[in-house]
């Protein structure tokens, strides 16, 4: 078992995370704890090799601002065996690695897992009504329904910052997808679109209810300015996900158009009428439909050769 952590920017949380890492029990199978720093350095390589002398913990530098590239990375240091994944604003409970290691006690492949995630919001929660615009897990506690044990649940994807998933399975996918991940100019969606393919392969998703995470929620989170960002990448990741690889994109450019005009329509209705909360969801409405749209156009060409050249023409476009 390995602990994989994609970091950049956040040393005093990510040691925050490390130190409720190095308290949980751990089973005979855990190697190590992986710190992939990713993007400039701030100050994480001191704090892992400090923690060091306490737990089993590894650092590793990408230079390259890409989660995905440092989950590849990180990858390459093991044997295939079990991966779990968490970000580097977690805090997870004394018994987290051992509720992963239960659950996947005699499996060397064939199941993916993972666990409830809830909030630490040390700066309060955004207003009731803005919520449900959130992504799942970062203003609200999410979870699967279980029967108290590990529980196969097709058809899900689990959260980013509670999953594991065996090594050789996710590099016989070829990896995490390197044109995918948070970035400033570009998508999100890495993660879920690694368990779908080890799905496709014939993994099953497996819920473990007691390997619970704790997400630490931003206060720039709150901001609605950076809500809107975050929903114009979500939308991005949804237009990829539905052209790319030679899929018919015809009919779904004309159908996301029309759709693209009804939100257009909407939003204009909505600030007409006027209120806070009518002005944002206009505003999401666009956001979201601006993402979609160009990332049904990206999708098309994201495996030709100059598909940098072509999601930077799409980006420019965008911005």
């Amino acid at each position: 078992m390995w602990v994989m952590i994609a970091a950049a920017g956040r040393p005093e949380l990510l040691r925050r995370t490390l130190q409720s890492i190095a308290l949980c029990k751990r089973p005979a199978s855990f190697a190590r704890t992986l710190v992939i720093e990713n993007g400039p350095r701030c100050g994480i390589e001191p704090i892992v090799r400090e923690l060091a002398r306490h737990h089993p913990l590894q650092y590793l530098y990408s230079p390259e601002p890409n989660k995905s590239r440092a989950l590849n990375l990180g990858l390459s240091h093991t044997d295939g065996g079990l991966n779990v994944f968490t970000d580097d604003d977690v805090r997870v409970p004394a018994n987290w690695l051992m509720a992963y290691a239960a659950a996947t006690e005699g499996a060397t492949g064939g199941r993916f897992f993972g666990g409830p995630v809830h909030v630490d919001a040390e700066h309060g929660l955004p207003p009731t009504w803005m919520r449900t615009y959130y992504p799942a897990t970062l203003v609200e506690p999410w979870e699967l329904p279980h029967d108290g044990s590990p529980t196969v649940c097709p058809g899900e994807t689990f959260m980013g910052p509670n999953w594991a998933a065996f090594g050789h399975e996710i590099l016989a996918c070829g990896g995490f997808d390197e044109a995918l991940g948070p970035r400033p100019d570009q998508s999100v969606g890495e993660e879920t679109q690694i368990q779908l393919q080890v799905a496709a392969r014939g993994s099953a998703p497996t819920y473990v209810p007691d390997a619970i995470a704790w997400h630490y929620l931003h206060e720039d989170y709150l901001d609605p300015q950076w809500l809107l960002s975050r929903t114009y990448r979500h939308g991005l990741a949804w237009g990829i996900a539905r052209t790319r690889g030679g899929q018919p994109w015809k009919w779904r450019v004309a159908m996301a158009a029309a759709r693209r005009l009804n939100a257009a329509v909407k939003g204009a209705v909505l600030r007409m009428i006027g209120g806070e909360q009518r002005r944002f969801k206009a505003a999401y409405l666009a956001a979201r439909w601006r993402g979609r749209w160009y990332g049904l156009w990206q999708g098309r060409h994201w495996n030709e050769p100059g598909d940098r050249e072509a999601s930077a023409i799409v980006r420019s476009r965008a911005a």
